[in-house]
């Protein structure tokens, strides 16, 4: 696949998503995805392993009932044959709360076929917890007296 097509394939991607444009994303996943969302699947139920596009429209559904998606955008592009790698800053109010949330994602997609094969997404999900429950979860740095080296 040249480079120029898998660039206007993630862009398409991309835009989609900014647009909340979930039919149009979906056009762009092949039926037999495999999506990965690194993180606690048992605190955001839309993280974690999809096969297929059906369980990746799932997925967005399960974020519409949970985040009001305020902001994506797409910060950094980088593409190579038919790879990408892109990272993303996503702001949202978490509708159970009403907090705000702003974090960052690298997803690194493969294409083939003129569509998303294979997507990998890595948040920081330890800072998405802290902001929707408002609070820390810990020290931000552990007191080097309790640090114990074997």
């Amino acid at each position: 696949m040249a480079q120029h097509t898998t660039r206007a394939l993630a862009e398409a991607f991309y835009h989609a998503s900014a647009e909340r444009d979930v039919e149009r994303a979906m056009s762009l996943i092949d039926e037999n995805v495999d999506w990965l969302v690194q993180g606690p699947v048992d605190v955001f139920l839309f993280l974690g392993q999809r096969h297929r596009r059906a369980a990746v429209l799932e997925g967005y559904r399960e974020i519409a009932r949970k985040l009001e998606i305020t902001g994506y955008t797409l910060e950094t592009l980088l593409v190579d044959g038919s790879r990408s790698a892109a990272l993303i800053r996503i702001t949202a109010i978490v509708r159970a709360t009403g907090r705000l949330m702003s974090v960052r994602t690298s997803q690194f997609m493969r294409f083939g076929g003129g569509q998303i094969v294979e997507m990998r997404s890595v948040i920081d999900t330890y800072d998405m917890v802290e902001q929707t429950l408002g609070r820390s979860l810990g020290p931000a740095r552990p007191d080097i007296d309790q640090i114990s080296v074997a």
